[in-house]
Formats: C-alpha cells, structure tokens, sequence
C-alpha cells in the first residue's frame, strides 16, 4: 500500500510531463506504423525517408498529443492515402472509407474512438489482449466497436500491401481507374474473406469485453479482480478452441503468454486505480415514499488516515 501511495504522489507530482510523454510515445508507434506501408509516390519519397523521415514522425507524434482527436484521426487518413498514393484507385478507396468511419463513429463517440489506436499500439506491443479487458473495466460494452475496427485495420494493412505488390496502377489515368478497379477490388476481397483471424480475434475480444464489464459490475467482493481473471481465462479458451477448430494461424503458447501478461498489466492498473477494503463493507437499508434501497458500501484503503486510525486505536489500548 506504501508503493502505491508514493507512486501515486509521484505521478501527481509530474502528472502533466508523464501524460505529454505517454501520449507522444503512443502517437510515435502509430504513425511509425503508418509510415512503414509503402507504396508512396516518388513525390513523397524524401519525406519517408533519412534524414527527414526522424523528424516527420516526431512532429506527428508532438501533434497527435496536442490536436483534437478528430484532427488526428483527419491526418491518419492522410497519411495512410499518401502512403499507398502510388496506387491511386486503392488509395481512393481506402481513404472514403476510413472517412466514413471518420464521420460516423469517431466524430459521435470520440472518447471511445479512442480504443481504436489503444488496440493498434497494444498489437505493435504484443498485447492486444489488454485493451478489452481495460474497456471492459472502465468503459462500457460499446467499446467492442473500436476494439473491433482497430482490429480490423491491423490486420487490413498487410491485406492491403499484398493486393497492392501483385496489381497494378491506373495512375491518374481517370479512363483506366474502373478496369483497375475490377482487378482490385475482388483481390482485397477474397483476400479480407479468406483471411478469418481477424474475424475471430475481434469476436474473441468482443466476448472478452462483455464478460469483463458484467462481471466487474456485480455487487460482489473482488469483482473487478474477478472479472480480469475470467476475461483472461476466456480469451486463453477462446484462442484455443480457434486454433484447433477453426485452424487459425496463431502462436498457441505465446498468446497463452501474452493474455497473462495483458490480464497482469490490467490488474496493475486496477490497483492504483483503487483498492477497496471488503473486510470493511456494510451493507445500507433505507426507504423513500417509493421505494426499498439496499445499497453495499465498499470504503476506499486511504493509507494516511489508515495509519492515523491505526495510532489512535494503539494509543487508547496503552491508555487502558
């Protein structure tokens, strides 16, 4: 309890600079990632490139800490069209269709929009498995929809690159964009039907999150601690059951490892969040002209006034 309190006055203490570095890192990663696509046109080369290419991603990352998060997203987009700008036609495609997403979810849900780049770091991280145990926590059930487009959209990248290697481009031929079309699109297609694992791997995490934030909301002792525990052990029988039926190509072993590791991390996190103190529940009777109330009180462990209580209670037993 001593740790968590010191490492709580710490955090306070540099709160602003830690918020600025966490967010900057997790902006880095993610248009590290972007910038790795390919497929720009020579234009644009010098800017993907050394020397510039350091400096770019750093002011990437110093904007995505310090722009709104539909501006952000507005450059993301950006940035993914220009990076497969050699291919105009996919380019285009690409680029409504992740303003679609723009417009109508990110714009109306921005906080939960969130955990779509949370869930494209945790998969750079290794630990995906993190975000849906997290927004089971601490967000609602709605969070599987950017869990699952962020999903999506690591595993659509590769899709992508390989649709792009073995096609080829129109240009800005505008007369030969609809036969390029044709020959595209049934590619990325069949390529998005063929390829289930991220089909299964956003069903899993919707399935993590439901379990997660029913189970935490239930008025029982360790609930939270409960429900990391069993949305962990879903995803580890949920992986399973994929790969021996469903033959999905996954590292059975390391993502038994990493879903330890993410349900470990979580559990941090819950921890200097809150600590509760079951053994000193009460459960509250009260009535209004309308109703019958039983409510649980659960009080926070304070160390400070636990340490005061503590030397009172000491004091008055010397005293008798």
């Amino acid at each position: 309890m001593r740790i968590r309190e010191a490492t709580i006055r710490l955090y306070k203490q540099f709160e602003a600079p830690l918020n600025f570095l966490g967010r900057l890192v997790v902006g880095i990663i993610i248009y590290n990632t972007i910038c790795k696509i390919g497929f720009y046109n020579e234009a644009f080369e010098p800017f993907f490139t050394a020397p510039l290419q350091l400096p770019v991603i750093l002011l990437l990352g110093v904007s995505f800490v310090i722009l709104p998060i539909t501006l952000t997203y507005s450059i993301m987009i950006l940035l993914i069209a220009v990076q497969i700008s050699a291919y105009t036609e996919l380019a285009a495609i690409i680029f409504l269709g992740l303003l679609c997403v723009l417009f109508f979810y990110a714009r109306l849900a921005p906080k939960e929009s969130i955990l779509i780049l949370l869930t494209l770091a945790g998969f750079y991280f290794k630990i995906p498995y993190l975000v849906p145990i997290l927004a089971g926590l601490y967000v609602s059930v709605t969070a599987l929809i950017p869990i699952g487009i962020g999903v999506f959209l690591w595993n659509f990248i590769p899709i992508v690159a390989d649709v792009m290697e073995s096609s080829t481009s129109a240009g800005l031929n505008v007369m030969d964009m609809p036969e390029t079309l044709s020959s595209i699109l049934p590619t990325l297609l069949n390529s998005l039907t063929t390829q289930r694992e991220w089909l299964f791997t956003a069903f899993i995490f919707a399935m993590v999150v439901m379990a997660v934030h029913g189970i935490s909301r239930i008025s029982l002792d360790y609930a939270k601690e409960i429900g990391i525990g069993l949305g962990a052990l879903l995803a580890v029988i949920s992986f399973i059951i994929a790969q021996v039926l469903a033959e999905m190509e996954i590292s059975i072993f390391s993502t038994i490892f990493f879903i330890i590791l993410s349900a470990a991390i979580a559990e941090v996190i819950r921890f200097f969040d809150v600590v509760l103190d079951y053994g000193s529940s009460e459960r509250v009777e009260f009535e209004d002209e309308d109703n019958y109330y039983f409510v649980k009180v659960v009080p926070k462990v304070i160390l400070s006034k636990y340490s005061q209580t503590r030397g009172e209670r000491l004091r008055e037993e010397v005293e008798e």
